[in-house]
């Protein structure tokens, strides 16, 4: 098949995802290509007053954009990487991940602290859309009060100025790319807060048998190191289980010619906290995450997602369309 004229690109309406897909469009027409952009709300966008973790979908982000690729009504989908299920539908292949942000969560202060994330005064009030933000914030201060919040970026930063909370903790690259960067008081260390898996990076998407559409997404938009990356993450991800309802972090990165997966799971409360370090070379990545996530459940993660999930440990997890 031929590359269609335009090429229809799909992506959330948010102000975040509207940059990243712009962001997309731009290079695909640099390198001679039509671009035309399609927006489609999806249930995580309707459903803004109930925590990701409770809405019970892995896909919550991705499945409208999913049904829009296997329908034909879009040639590809951009998405944050950290938004897609951890095994994508069938019919649907990942076909480029763009270079990454800075994958780090931002501490952003209210605007009466002038401290920084090590600043906190006792029982300090965080908030955070994230379990797995949460986990590791108790981990490390049980005394923090951390509330949920949901939202876009603009939408938050509103409700902390609003409010009687010392700080938020948010993703360091939507912040940079929504040009918001100035509100950061501290970028968090990874030896405090392990990212997100796929945090920073952006996960391009077309139909499977869109050979030629697959092949262009790769050859202008995939960042390899990126690339090498988050498909350990990912695969960490996919052997534990359980997606955003499950409060783990992954990050890998190059050092030198070394992959190195850095991997936590952490109960709800902070009391329990697994976490270990593996280095491999970059193409042993994926074999590397799913042995670390072995590693990880048998040290005791395994009692954690039994806790957090419950019956619901046993049932498929995200889009519809998956096999």
């Amino acid at each position: 098949m031929s590359i269609p004229e335009p090429l229809v690109l799909g992506t959330r309406g948010s102000d975040l995802a509207l940059r990243q897909a712009n962001g997309v469009r731009s290079r695909l027409e640099a390198a001679g290509y039509r671009v035309r952009l399609t927006t489609i709300t999806t249930r995580g966008d309707e459903s803004t007053d109930t925590p990701i973790s409770e809405i019970g979908d892995e896909a919550v982000f991705t499945k409208e954009l999913d049904r829009a690729l296997l329908q034909g009504d879009v040639d590809l989908a951009v998405h944050s990487l950290k938004d897609i299920p951890s095994r994508v539908p069938s019919g649907i292949v990942l076909a480029a991940t763009g270079e990454r942000e800075d994958p780090r969560d931002a501490f952003v202060a209210h605007p009466s602290f002038d401290g920084h994330v090590h600043d906190l005064p006792e029982e300090a009030t965080v908030a955070t859309a994230s379990l797995r933000r949460t986990a590791q914030l108790l981990a490390w201060r049980s005394d923090l009060d951390v509330v949920p919040v949901r939202g876009n970026v603009d939408t938050r930063l509103d409700k902390l100025r609003q409010s009687d909370w010392t700080g938020m903790v948010l993703a360091v690259a939507g912040l940079v790319r929504l040009g918001l960067s100035m509100h950061i008081r501290d970028r968090i260390d990874p030896d405090l807060m392990v990212p997100a898996v796929g945090q920073g990076a952006l996960g391009i998407a077309c139909r499977e048998g869109s050979s030629e559409v697959k092949t262009l997404l790769h050859d202008v938009l995939h960042h390899a190191a990126s690339g090498y990356a988050t498909r350990a993450e990912r695969a960490f991800l996919r052997e534990v289980g359980g997606g955003c309802q499950v409060p783990l972090g992954a990050w890998a990165h190059l050092e030198d010619d070394a992959l190195v997966l850095d991997a936590c799971i952490a109960a709800l409360d902070g009391d329990e906290y697994y976490r270990d370090q593996r280095r491999c070379a970059p193409a042993e990545g994926e074999e590397m995450g799913r042995e670390l996530a072995r590693d990880l459940l048998g040290a005791g993660g395994d009692h954690i997602l039994d806790e957090v999930l419950g019956d619901r440990r046993q049932k498929p997890t995200g889009s519809p369309f998956q096999p």
